[in-house]
């Protein structure tokens, strides 16, 4: 007899696959009905012919199949069912029809010099990136304007935009998942004991390999009540009462949230740095610390939230501290500040950047319990947030080599500190590569290049393709037992039963 959690995962499997030929039937139908304008579809097409053969496909985000002018993420996906009026449906198509402009934009800036002169040839116009960048905004808003005049067009929408999952059915199927899944369910629980262990120990009795370094944002900027309630407040300005901060209002909250760094630094592999090509390698460049960041949205208690994004790289994972099957080149850390609608931080959660040792540090007055998650491992809570924070900053302690998170704490500015950058994340999708050159540090899988790691052969039956390699934002699994996303907008009211009191942060 079939155990159950193999039926389990046929039934995924099935249900995933009849959803997506679904989708693509319905996108077939939409496009042969609609008789769209022949230029913009012929221009889309061959620009993706070109991204697709020069293998520079940015996959931060979903294509929404059938409609080339268009991408999603999985908040976004999130919002199908709760669109109650056309102002909403519209928010919702731009939003889609932004995020295929942004993909694009790097898509363009990592073509070949070649296929740029071989599209402009093709539609008349100067070889130039940014022509090329016009030209998509031009077709996408005549796409746009055509197929919105069409009946069906939201209720096609509607089952054309769909998630992807970093989890392979198959490969847990063929993997014996259901029986893999044992060894790693209590090797995650050691791992997990050892590092709340941690989080215990006195400052006094941590153990270091080198000497100890804070980084800081330069350019800080301190917790203001105000000015974070006035900045939540007029970003909520719109159908969906989303909170979307303008330019300026998420450059002064990166710089208010933004973390320090105490790093212990045995060896270079322990500094921070900016991502570079380097002979047509990946390295990073300890000489400028950056802080690559970006916005998210998720859910707390079913209301949209916002959720800032720092993501910092080392050049390699390596040290006595780092399991042997871990080690290569490139590592990195993820910290998530996420805001509740008043921009109170209820939660930080932090993974390294191959969406491993993902764990949750919430507000300690904010959650009721910790939910527990059928067939999966519950949410990892080593320690809470402290109290001080956000009027003094988050600091997080990571140790050497391995790059953990070894405690948190809050402190003021330091008079002495290393001071990292605030840069955007799509830096890192379009890295100048050799002068005129430019390469995403990501493949169009969201896997980075060159972080192959020993464990991506012994973790298979997981059903993560390449696990232990860096990913791109949007493809970060988190779970080994179990499936969950780092960017799933339920993450948190899946995991905790939260407070209906909040935390005023005066």
């Amino acid at each position: 007899m079939m155990p159950l959690k193999t039926i389990h995962i046929c039934i995924l499997l099935t249900l995933s696959l009849f959803m997506q030929a679904c989708a693509s039937r319905a996108a077939y139908r939409f496009e042969n009905d609609s008789q769209r304008p022949p230029q913009p579809v012929l221009f889309f097409s061959e620009l993706d012919k070109a991204v697709n053969q020069s293998g520079v496909r940015n996959g931060a985000y979903f294509q929404v199949s059938g409609f080339p002018y268009l991408r999603a993420n999985r908040f976004v996906v999130s919002l199908k069912d709760r669109l109650g009026n056309d102002a909403q449906r519209q928010q919702w198509v731009i939003w889609m029809q932004q995020l295929d402009i942004a993909a694009r934009t790097a898509e363009i800036q990592n073509l070949p010099v070649a296929e740029v002169q071989r599209l402009a040839a093709a539609f008349g116009i100067e070889a130039d990136r940014q022509r090329l960048l016009a030209l998509v905004t031009e077709y996408s808003d005549k796409l746009l304007a055509h197929d919105q005049k069409q009946t069906d067009f939201f209720e096609v929408l509607d089952v054309a935009v769909q998630s992807s999952s970093e989890y392979s059915t198959l490969m847990r199927i063929f993997g014996l998942y259901p029986l893999a899944a044992i060894p790693v369910a209590i090797v995650t629980h050691q791992v997990n004991d050892e590092i709340a262990k941690w989080h215990k120990i006195p400052a006094d009795e941590r153990l270091t390999q080198g000497r100890l370094t804070t980084y800081g944002p330069a350019g800080a900027l301190d917790f203001n009540r105000q000015v974070v309630d006035t900045i939540m407040e007029r970003s909520r300005q719109n159908p969906l009462q989303i909170p979307l901060p303008s330019a300026d209002d998420r450059k002064t909250l990166r710089a208010i949230f933004a973390p320090l760094i105490i790093q212990d630094i045995a060896a270079d592999y322990d500094r921070l740095g900016t991502v570079v090509w380097t002979d047509s390698k990946l390295s990073v460049n300890p000489d400028s610390p950056k802080a690559y960041t970006y916005f998210s949205h998720a859910y707390l208690r079913n209301k949209p939230i916002l959720q800032i994004n720092y993501v910092f790289w080392y050049s390699e994972r390596n040290g006595p501290n780092s399991p042997r099957i871990e080690r290569g080149n490139m590592d990195g850390l993820t910290l998530r500040v996420s805001l509740d609608e008043h921009g109170n931080p209820f939660m930080v959660d932090i993974m390294n950047n191959c969406g491993c040792y993902h764990f949750f540090v919430p507000r300690q007055d904010r959650v009721e319990r910790i939910r527990p998650v059928p067939m999966a491992i519950d949410a990892f809570v080593p320690t809470q947030l402290p109290e001080n924070f956000p009027h003094q900053r988050i600091a997080i302690h990571v140790i050497s080599g391995w790059h953990q998170v070894g405690h948190i704490s809050s402190r003021g500015m330091p008079g002495e500190f290393r001071p990292y950058q605030l840069v955007p994340y799509d830096q890192l999708e379009m890295l100048a590569n050799n002068g005129a050159r430019h390469a995403s540090m990501f493949n169009s899988m969201g896997i980075g290049k060159y972080s192959e790691r020993v464990e991506s052969d012994i973790f298979i039956s997981m059903g993560v393709p390449q696990v232990g390699r860096m990913r791109q934002r949007g493809h970060h699994a988190v779970k080994f037992v179990g499936r969950a996303h780092f960017d799933e907008p339920y993450l948190f009211d899946r995991h905790f039963d939260f407070k209906t009191t909040h935390h005023s942060s005066d």
